[in-house]
């Protein structure tokens, strides 16, 4: 019997307010993509539902509260320097409180125009993501 796969799971967050979808970029010092641009994600906790650690993960990074709306997709992707395997599902959520306050994850935050989240340089599995978030 072949052995088990082991890999990370992770939950993006697409955060939208007022036709503007929220874009953080990743500090210089971490480990993985430093320096891009992302929505924010994070790692599921031991025994945590998905949609928890969206809105966990959403005011960690960003303080937002957020609603989940909907699943957008999921994507599989290598992390960091070690190369972990990972499979990300991406959900679209509406912030519903709080202002952006950035944890030390991220330096920079805009909110864009729906219409001009394809200029954005991002991975291209998030690309994929945000395509089908934009043109459902």
């Amino acid at each position: 019997m072949p052995p088990s796969v082991r890999f990370i799971v992770a939950v993006a967050f697409l955060i939208e307010r007022d036709g503007r979808l929220l874009m953080i970029r990743r500090s210089a010092d971490r480990d993985h993509a430093p320096g891009e641009w992302e929505c924010g994600s994070g790692r599921l906790e031991a025994g945590e539902e998905p949609e928890a650690a969206v809105v966990r993960e959403a005011r960690e990074e960003t303080g937002l509260e957020v609603e989940v709306i909907a699943p957008v997709g999921a994507f599989h992707y290598y992390r960091g320097p070690e190369r972990e395997e990972a499979v990300c599902i991406a959900y679209h959520c509406r912030a519903i409180g709080g202002e952006v306050r950035l944890s030390n994850e991220h330096d920079a935050a805009e909110w864009v125009p729906l219409d001009c989240v394809d200029r954005i340089p991002v991975s291209q599995p998030l690309r994929d993501c945000l395509t089908r978030f934009v043109r459902p």
